[in-house]
């Protein structure tokens, strides 16, 4: 992708929002095409309890042993066999798997939440190491700023730093590439005498690119952590943000009689 590809700003964010489409609908495509996989590796560990109950510590919130581990490295793994064109960049900031396509850097933050949660179906936990802001870094479009401004809801200003992504990476050499924010949310229920955790649900949630939410007004999606307002962390509001556009909070869920598409 090259900037001689856009007319004007407008453009840009419109291309901006066809690749989080895109990409959202691949990425879902994926997790829906191979949930009897996810679902089966995600469970494995129960078969070999002796291996890990009592090594672990138990969260107190969660009343289970993390396993947060567990998605992280199911969920990844899937993602790397079904996307082999999609290599790891070494980038020293962003979510904890990184990798870039042809078009798009990609961040994908993978989560764990028990069913029964008060969080759950409500807000996610965003860091400013997730998400990209307007900062034009590059000044291709004057009436931006060069850097990041903070995140915004409609109360004023959130979070203890403004985003730390850029909303897009040029490579040179007409190499340029959007930056995309996605979170993956494994949701799961505890059997409490067994320890044993089972996979229930797979959510896919896609933050808006800092430039988006330049042109268009999402600052009803924000809201503040549970530390208040100017703590590292803030909270995107799931069902808001699906107000905007459905497709960026996404849901499948595991039923006895098969997978069902329920968001």
């Amino acid at each position: 992708m090259r900037w001689s590809d856009f007319t004007d700003f407008r453009a840009f964010v419109q291309r901006i929002q066809e690749l989080e489409r895109t990409y959202t609908d691949r990425l879902f495509h994926q997790l829906y095409s191979n949930a009897g996989n996810l679902q089966a590796w995600y469970n494995e560990p129960n078969k070999v309890p002796e291996t890990w109950v009592g090594k672990m510590s138990t969260s107190p919130r969660d009343e289970a042993t993390s396993w947060g581990q567990v998605g992280e490295i199911v969920l990844v793994g899937l993602i790397n066999r079904c996307f082999p064109e999609w290599f790891p960049i070494g980038l020293p900031i962003g979510s904890e798997t990184r990798l870039s396509s042809e078009d798009a850097v990609i961040h994908i933050d993978v989560k764990s939440h028990k069913e029964g949660d008060a969080d759950l179906d409500r807000t996610q936990d965003v860091r400013p190491e997730q998400i990209s802001g307007e900062g034009d870094y590059l000044r291709k479009y004057k009436h931006l700023p060069s850097q990041n401004s903070y995140v915004k809801d409609l109360s004023g200003d959130l979070g203890s730093v403004p985003p730390k992504l850029p909303p897009y990476y040029d490579f040179g050499e007409n190499v340029l590439k959007i930056c995309l924010t996605f979170f993956i949310i494994c949701v799961y229920k505890l059997e409490a005498e067994s320890s044993h955790q089972y996979l229930t649900r797979i959510q896919l949630l896609t933050v808006p690119n800092g430039l988006v939410r330049a042109v268009y007004d999402y600052r009803d999606i924000f809201q503040a952590g549970k530390d208040g307002r100017t703590s590292h962390r803030f909270r995107v509001n799931l069902r808001r943000l699906a107000d905007h556009e459905s497709w960026r909070w996404r849901e499948l869920r595991y039923e006895p009689h098969g997978v069902v598409v329920t968001r």
